[in-house]
């Protein structure tokens, strides 16, 4: 029986960590792509180049991809929550320390690398980990709607942000987010974060006869490189950001510069953040129901529409055009990180899959590190994002036949 499933105690707790999780991915996500907001702002009061500033965000992407073996390896040494509350004292203390920056290094340390640390430590590493130990069979569905409060987040910090700059200032509004981020994170964390007394077994029943053999054993990071399904999955999640983090960046910048006011354009982002929350949850449980890879295909779908949705406003300048690409983008955002999650646990499960995920987020950090700041100098060289967001539409393409190389192979008769 699946440790989802459970009876008693343990029938209960397994949804209070997933609650937890939510409201943690919520604010840590919620803060992270708060950047493209705050990047308005700083753009304005500095005159920085647009690639010069948006290398913060790649810079962050980065840190994350050097940092995600290691806080992958911590949460199989001490366990998610010590690594959670660490990263969570650091995300909000250097987002409050945001507050105070007046250089670029400054950005880039403060943002670019103390915040980015938290992030890693605080979010998408530790959550995945904790819910593969959690749940076996339901195990796509948990991580969608666990991973659901992203885009939650998204919602509620993105226009929050702006209306906190818009009335007192870019200054004030990072001290309000990271103070607010400690007073709510650290006793979350403390009291709602629990491991399993007994881990979720490994789900053996589509998986070839040695990899179920290897399955029983227990996987590492040795083992796990040397399968093409590693490749595949890092690769899916190394285009991943490729096919969107331009996008999501400058999408503030872009709307703004064809005449949209700053708090419409920052509603239009808490869109894209609520459909994120229900693509999340809807293509977890679709993964589940018609497989992973088809369900990974359909998010690109949406996330390639919505980015051209956007490109048209080059053309025609209408909101219209705003929430078109709210929808579709939104429904796509996010959804690939818990299908490769759920794939992964599935492909490499055991104790060390902490680990093993980690190093698959290296492809995250590569991707996330280049898409950002190339939107950036290609708008600084051209005038324009459109090339940038058309190569982020082929990303789309490359990233869907990413994950079908990932499937596991199946069991022979």
């Amino acid at each position: 029986m699946p440790t989802s499933l459970r009876s008693g105690r343990d029938g209960v707790l397994p949804w209070r960590v997933v609650a937890a999780l939510w409201v943690t991915l919520a604010i840590a996500s919620g803060l992270y792509f708060s950047f493209p907001i705050f990047y308005v702002a700083l753009l304005a009061e500095f005159g920085w180049s647009r690639g010069a500033t948006a290398a913060a965000f790649s810079i962050s992407s980065v840190v994350q991809g050097v940092l995600s073996p290691v806080v992958g390896m911590l949460v199989d040494r001490f366990g998610p929550r010590r690594v959670m509350l660490g990263g969570a004292c650091l995300l909000g203390g250097a987002c409050v320390l945001s507050g105070q920056i007046g250089s670029l290094w400054a950005l880039y340390l403060v943002t670019g690398v103390l915040a980015a640390a938290g992030v890693c430590a605080v979010s998408w590493i530790p959550s995945g980990a904790l819910i593969a130990r959690w749940f076996t069979e339901r195990r796509g569905s948990m991580m969608g709607l666990a991973f659901s409060g992203m885009g939650v987040g998204l919602l509620v910090i993105g226009p929050l942000a702006q209306w906190l700059i818009a009335g007192y200032g870019w200054r004030v509004a990072y001290l309000v987010l990271g103070l607010g981020t400690l007073i709510v994170l650290v006793p979350l964390i403390s009291l709602g974060v629990r491991e399993p007394t007994v881990a979720a077994p490994p789900l053996r029943g589509d998986l070839s006869a040695p990899d179920a053999e290897r399955a029983s054993a227990g996987w590492n990071v040795g083992d796990a490189v040397r399968t093409r399904a590693f490749w595949a999955l890092f690769f899916a999640y190394l285009c991943t950001p490729l096919a969107v983090f331009s996008v999501v960046t400058h999408q503030v910048a872009f709307a703004v510069d064809h005449g949209f006011p700053a708090l419409f354009v920052a509603g239009i982002f808490g869109l894209t953040g609520l459909l994120s929350t229900v693509g999340r949850i809807v293509f977890g449980f679709v993964a589940d129901w018609i497989g992973r890879a088809t369900s990974a295909t359909i998010s690109y779908g949406c996330t390639a529409v919505g980015t051209l949705c956007l490109l048209s406003l080059d053309v025609w300048p209408q909101a219209a055009g705003l929430y078109a690409y709210a929808i579709f983008f939104g429904l796509g955002f996010g959804a690939r990180g818990p299908i490769i999650t759920a794939m992964a646990s599935q492909l490499f499960p055991g104790r060390r899959f902490g680990a093993i995920y980690g190093a698959l987020s290296v492809g995250n950090g590569i991707g996330g590190g280049i898409a950002p700041w190339f939107g950036g100098v290609v708008h600084d060289v051209t005038g324009s994002y459109r090339t940038a967001f058309l190569i982020a539409v082929s990303f789309c393409v490359v990233g869907s036949a990413c994950f079908w190389l990932a499937r596991p192979r199946r069991r022979n008769a």
